[in-house]
């Protein structure tokens, strides 16, 4: 209290030999809020309510490049005077992003952000995808803003698969849909950003299998034989473009009400 002047640079300045200047250290911080890249911890002697929800701010704020951790900090008296502590990390992230840059054959270079909450193969087929078939996300506007029952769940978001993508509180599980114009194709889906994840629900989808049929969508089947998906969902009707819209709305916003309860759960139940 009291004190004048660029704390913060005194400090770190301390810490490294008094080599650091000044500008190079806010340069560097506004270079860093800039970008996102943050240590964040939240430390505390008790911390047991809202860890999921925290987990879900995280997932949902994936591209960013912070760090997070949650301490909790056990104490222990000895005496009057005397006391232990003992740290416990309670949840930590993995590395969140990585940026590949991607020559195109026109020469030009297009950054594609590979996250922990973009499949791996999106990345690969981006390569295809951006420069020449963009346009494609036009035909998803009217689903890009739409309103979901659950206030936690956030409109999805285009993926230059030419699919739109909800994030899931189960990390690395996504709900998915396909459409394509002119041809009488639509479908939502469960999908993982790798096969792991895919995996590890798999077990729970079949052990659920009854609660999840009579709860999600009619004609919602349980792992797709043809194409892998945990959970999916198609039309079988010939739709217009209208009606796919239609049908895309209220196909999603089922499987958000249905699912997202039930990957917390899941998560819950695999976290080690």
């Amino acid at each position: 209290m009291g004190r004048r002047g660029n704390i913060p640079f005194e400090q770190v300045r301390k810490h490294t030999g008094g080599t650091l200047r000044e500008q190079e250290f806010i340069d560097a911080v506004s270079r860093s809020l800039r970008e996102g890249r943050f240590l964040i911890l939240i430390v505390g002697d008790g911390i047991r309510e809202g860890v999921q929800s925290l987990t879900e701010l995280v997932n949902r704020n994936a591209s960013k490049s912070f760090v997070f951790g949650l301490i909790e900090v056990a104490l222990y008296r000895f005496g009057k005077n005397r006391f232990a502590l003992q740290p416990r990390v309670l949840a930590e992230t993995e590395i969140l992003t990585r940026q590949v840059t991607i020559m195109s054959i026109n020469g030009e270079a297009h950054a594609v952000s590979a996250n922990d909450d973009t499949d791996q193969q999106d990345v690969v087929r981006a390569r295809k995808l951006r420069g020449g078939k963009g346009h494609l996300k036009e035909w998803w506007k009217p689903l890009l803003n739409m309103n979901f029952d659950d206030p936690e769940q956030e409109p999805p978001f285009w993926v230059a698969t030419n699919n739109i993508v909800l994030n899931t509180p189960f990390p690395g599980i996504q709900i998915k849909a396909a459409a394509l114009r002119d041809r009488d194709y639509v479908e939502v889906f469960l999908s993982g950003t790798r096969q792991g994840n895919v995996d590890v629900i798999m077990d729970l989808v079949k052990r659920d299998r009854r609660y999840l049929l009579d709860n999600l969508p009619k004609g919602t089947v349980i792992y797709d034989p043809l194409l892998g998906w945990p959970i999916a969902c198609h039309s079988k009707e010939s739709l217009s473009d209208a009606d796919k819209y239609v049908w895309l709305k209220k196909t999603l916003n089922s499987f958000a009400n249905v699912l997202r309860p039930r990957l917390r759960k899941w998560y819950e139940e695999t976290r080690p």
